[in-house]
């Protein structure tokens, strides 16, 4: 059976950590890019977290850009109070070494998508509303 293609567009904090490590442990699923958002903690903790995470867990090739520092409609609101001022707090993860992928994250996806047949990737957004 061929692996599911699938682009993870998240805001990692605890509760995102564990679906990067679940997608990326998963034999039967092909993480293509990772794209972030602000959510459980500010945009640029969010995607250093991604960034993180993946590489911790072999992931290094695994492109990973930062799209919205905002939401659209709202003013932010993060989730300190469960992930903490890192997002992760608790863990003690090594720092990042990969560069970020230049492109915003919305450009990271289009292009992924565009680099594949027609319904092949699947988008898993898993960044809530707070």
């Amino acid at each position: 059976m061929p692996q599911k293609k699938i682009i993870l567009d998240c805001d990692p904090g605890h509760d995102d950590a564990m679906a990067i490590l679940l997608a990326l442990g998963h034999p039967d699923i092909d993480v293509l890019a990772i794209t972030t958002v602000v959510g459980n903690q500010t945009l640029d903790k969010v995607t250093h977290n991604a960034q993180a995470i993946t590489e911790f867990a072999g992931g290094k090739q695994i492109p990973i850009a930062a799209g919205c520092p905002r939401p659209l409609i709202r003013n932010i609101q993060n989730a300190a109070e469960v992930h903490g001022i890192s997002g992760l707090d608790g863990t003690h993860l090594p720092s990042p070494t990969q560069p970020l992928d230049k492109r915003h994250a919305v450009d990271l996806i289009i292009d992924t998508l565009k680099s594949h047949p027609p319904k092949t990737v699947t988008l898993v957004p898993t960044a809530g509303a707070n």
